[in-house]
């Protein structure tokens, strides 16, 4: 169970859309809102301990001011895959949160 929401359903003072549990690594992966993070890209992809330390900020695929993270899931093999706005297919780093692929699916 992730203890890191507060009250009011944020994590690092932005709202949180989706938690996906890795049990085998007692993390979780969070997804925050990217319309709270501000102007340009928006590195809204987060992994944290069950307790609640940060691990990681997930790197974007390019450096694109408009780009953000819109949904995440995790393959069968345990794979962290993520789409962006910008219409990218990610396979993220579970350790660092660095991409480790990506295809341009739109």
């Amino acid at each position: 169970m992730f203890n890191g929401i507060s009250d009011d359903g944020k994590v690092l003072g932005v709202t949180v859309l989706d938690v996906k549990e890795l049990p085998t690594e007692g993390s979780v992966l969070v997804l925050l809102d990217h319309m709270e993070m501000g102007e340009g890209a928006a590195r809204n992809l987060t992994k944290f301990t069950e307790k609640g330390a940060l691990v990681w900020i997930a790197d974007l695929p390019k450096a694109d001011a408009g780009d953000c993270y819109l949904s995440m899931d995790l393959s069968a093999v345990g794979a962290v895959l993520a789409n962006t706005w910008n219409g990218y297919r990610v396979t993220i780093d579970s350790e660092t949160g660095k991409v480790l692929g990506q295809k341009f699916t739109k």
